[in-house]
């Protein structure tokens, strides 16, 4: 409600008001019919321009929110918490890898603003689903519902309508009062309890049916057995679509290729959006804007589609125009009517005039500040308004600024993802569209791929050193970026760290490029050898007009590098100088089998890994059929996975006892003896390693609640403090402390007080009463508990023990 307090208008207020009432006669008539003629269809075009603007800067800004979950979630999916030891892993038993799953929920959870919650639904003989928590579903809608999004052919798609009713959205064990009831139970009654699943929590009330996107497990998998299920936050999204619409007023809404309503912000009534809906379902193009009529107002109205991966959705926006023209309409008529009627007349209402022209302008101002006393500053209106809207014109042009300085990064993060297999369930025209929104020009263009590896740091150690490298590879780096500028306009340097780079080049199909690729390769040698000191060798790629062979294409420059001369001295090699079926038997190697089995191992599944060796056994003698070929394969593979042994924190020098098996493996010449030899002499060794440090973990984990207890058993003691200490939970930690020590944890503390009680009423001359207090108990309780576990009450003790 505008406020017409005595000083609270403005200057510009006052001299309008006096101007109204000198003109208000002839030149009124005059001036209204200017106004009404060009004043009020320029104000309609301006704000027409301003909000096709506004929305392309927000339809590309909710763009890339949605594009960024899709590989944040593409990334999770593809990584090895979430691998193929998931399906057979006993989550009770192996409480650490649940504690480590339920917390990596709990950070993709937070990674992102729209996201409500993240649910892992695991197929088999007994379901699992995290919801941050653990839980062992036993209702059959709910597991029926989580299969059909399992069963659903695509691999990674949005559900725009996920029914609440069949996917429970859940809560996590600390949100539920529910659980920690049962929980606390649990500790209560553990051995009634201890065998009981905790169900997730029954939350059927909800009333709006989520948006989801679903992602199968393990990423890149051809036999998928879970699902990562991140549901957004309806009221953020909401909220998100919502600043599409200027002055907080109008309507949006997002609808599917039914033309179903994902979303709305449901400013205007179901009425509104109806009539809306079918405007622009009628109109038949893809994009576009146009005015429209309803209810005496003029909406501007645009709409466009957003692809998203295996959907598409027309987004809406429909905003008010008549909220700042109407003023000006009003106004004019006011004046037709005040020269037609007459002076006196037109001065009554020249007065009520200006204030209804004024109120346009004191909502502008409110809009940017909420003090609309603008007299005691003694500036003008508009000139307050041109300083505020100056203001905003130097921020909208700072964040413009700040997104072009982070291009580079989503770039290089792009790339690393796609070299790196991340983006393998994206298809050609999804990945190509990325490139071309990140500023690539790839039509009629191909892909090359540069490894470039310093070596001769060892002869340098009075230079560098082992610290050093990141340092080194990060000024090689920049080296390149230089370099590489100089000769093509469309390149990307990655750091990878470990005195290694990689270049990628995109050039137009009909250029020449291989003689410019040597070129450059040898003058980033020449800089090299003569800034850092270091030798170079270079690996150049075939070219390749498929984004989806980028990260085939590294690999295999890769790979080639290690058919350099094993000398300390610069070489270029190129990749069409190489015979990949004769001369580089290693392109041809099964990296993904490979990758199986080191899983399998570090997952400690000993007859998987068998059989994957098996396998890789068979399609080495089937790719190549030598004993030269099989017996380096066997070699790299069995350097694989003495490197997962280190990485796992078992030196694989004491766990062979010293024993060269790299000698030993390649004097076998069968393959059923070098198939037998692996699974006895490395897999087998390396499980019985990690089952006893598992069995060692587990001890030292009651060792120290046994330690935590003897030190603390005077104070208020509890389960669950002990199992936060040593990082597990109670149920597990109940379980555990009664297989090892062979009672209960309460029946342990108890027993330690009442022989603590025993030393002092036999050894001191305490009252009873401090007595129970040094032991951790009131008096009342510590009578009846002695005599419980003794036979015989505190006071008699001391009198036979005297």
């Amino acid at each position: 409600m505008i406020n017409r307090k005595k000083g609270r208008k403005g200057v510009f207020y006052r001299k309008s008001l006096v101007w109204l009432l000198l003109t208000a006669s002839v030149p009124g008539f005059i001036t209204g019919i200017c106004i009404y003629l060009f004043g009020v269809g320029q104000i309609e075009k301006d704000l027409s321009a301003l909000h096709r603007n506004q929305m392309e800067e927000r339809v590309q800004y909710i763009d890339d929110q949605l594009s960024y979950l899709e590989l944040d979630l593409s990334h999770w999916a593809f990584s090895p918490r979430f691998g193929q030891e998931l399906q057979e892993l006993d989550f009770v038993y192996y409480f650490q890898d649940t504690y480590d799953i339920s917390k990596s929920l709990v950070v993709l959870e937070g990674s992102h603003p729209l996201i409500q919650e993240v649910g892992l639904f695991i197929d088999r003989a007994n379901p699992i689903l995290f919801k941050t928590g653990y839980y062992l579903l036993d209702d059959p809608g709910t597991t029926s519902a989580y299969r059909k999004l399992l069963a659903d052919p695509r691999y990674v798609y949005w559900v725009e309508q996920l029914k609440a009713a069949d996917v429970d959205s859940g809560h996590t064990p600390a949100d539920d009062p529910t659980a920690d009831t049962a929980i606390d139970q649990a500790i209560d009654h553990e051995e009634a309890r201890e065998d009981e699943p905790i169900k997730p929590p029954d939350n059927s009330n909800r009333t709006r049916d989520p948006i989801a996107l679903v992602h199968k497990i393990p990423g890149g998998s051809t036999s998928p057995f879970g699902v990562l299920v991140v549901t957004l936050q309806r009221e953020k999204v909401v909220n998100l679509l919502k600043t599409m619409t200027p002055y907080n007023e109008g309507a949006t809404f997002l609808m599917d290729r039914d033309g179903g309503v994902i979303v709305s912000d449901e400013r205007e009534g179901q009425a509104f959006q109806d009539q809306l809906k079918q405007i622009v379902q009628s109109r038949g193009d893809e994009s576009g804007s146009f005015l429209w009529d309803y209810e005496r107002m003029t909406y501007s109205v645009s709409y466009g589609k957003l692809k998203r991966i295996d959907s598409e959705w027309t987004y809406v926006s429909a905003s008010p125009m008549n909220a700042i023209t109407s003023p000006v309409v009003v106004l004019s008529n006011i004046i037709l009517i005040i020269s037609a009627s007459g002076l006196l007349f037109a001065l009554v209402l020249s007065w009520f005039a200006s204030l209804r022209m004024y109120s346009p302008v004191e909502r502008l101002i409110r809009h940017f500040s909420n003090d609309t006393n603008l007299s005691e500053r003694g500036i003008d209106e508009f000139q307050f308004i041109e300083k505020q809207w100056h203001h905003a014109a130097s921020e909208s042009l700072e964040l413009q600024s700040r997104l072009k300085d982070q291009l580079p990064k989503l770039r290089s993060g792009f790339l690393l993802q796609l070299l790196q297999g991340h983006l393998y369930a994206y298809s050609e025209e999804d990945l190509r569209e990325r490139m071309q929104r990140y500023g690539w020009k790839i039509d009629n263009h191909q892909f090359h791929m540069l490894h470039i590896r310093l070596t001769g740091s060892d002869n340098l150690s009075e230079r560098f050193s082992q610290k050093d490298e990141s340092l080194v590879t990060f000024a090689a780096s920049n080296i390149t970026e230089e370099l590489a500028a100089e000769r093509f306009e469309q390149f990307n340097v990655m750091n990878f760290h470990d005195l290694s780079v990689g270049l990628f080049i995109i050039t137009a199909n009909d250029q020449p490029i291989a003689y410019q690729l040597q070129s450059l390769g040898e003058q980033i040698t020449t800089v090299i050898n003569q800034i850092l000191k270091l030798q170079v060798t270079i690996t150049i790629s075939r070219p390749t007009n498929q984004i989806k062979r980028i990260s085939e294409t590294f690999m295999e420059v890769e790979r080639a590098a290690g058919f350099r001369q094993f000398v300390n001295r610069n070489q270029i090699l190129s990749m069409d100088d190489l015979s990949v079926d004769e001369a580089n038997p290693e392109t041809k190697y099964p990296f993904a089998l490979e990758l199986d089995i080191i899983q399998s191992m570090r997952s400690g599944k000993q007859e998987a890994a068998e059989e994957l060796v098996a396998r890789f056994i068979e399609e080495a003698l089937t790719c190549y059929g030598t004993e030269y070929q099989v017996q380096q394969s066997m070699l790299q593979l069995l350097g694989s996975m003495q490197h997962m042994m280190l990485q796992s924190g078992v030196n694989p020098f004491k766990l062979f006892q010293g024993e060269n098996r790299f000698e030993r493996l390649s004097q076998i010449r069968d393959p059923d003896k070098m198939l037998r030899w692996m699974k006895e002499q490395v897999i087998i060794p390396f499980m019985h390693e990690r089952e006893a440090r598992a069995n060692i973990q587990l001890k030292q984990m009651i060792d120290q609640s046994i330690e935590y207890i003897h030190a603390n058993y005077r104070n208020n003691l509890s389960l669950e403090s002990c199992a936060d200490l040593v990082g597990t939970n109670s149920y597990t930690l109940s379980k555990l402390f009664k297989q090892i020590t062979g009672v209960n944890f309460i029946d342990y503390v108890t027993e330690l007080r009442i022989a603590k009680a025993k030393e002092l009423l036999s050894g001191s001359d305490m009252k009873i009463n401090d007595v129970a207090e040094e032991v951790g108990y009131q008096q009342r309780y510590f009578n009846r508990i002695f005599k419980k576990q003794v036979g015989i009450t505190p006071s008699e003790y001391r009198d036979s023990a005297g």
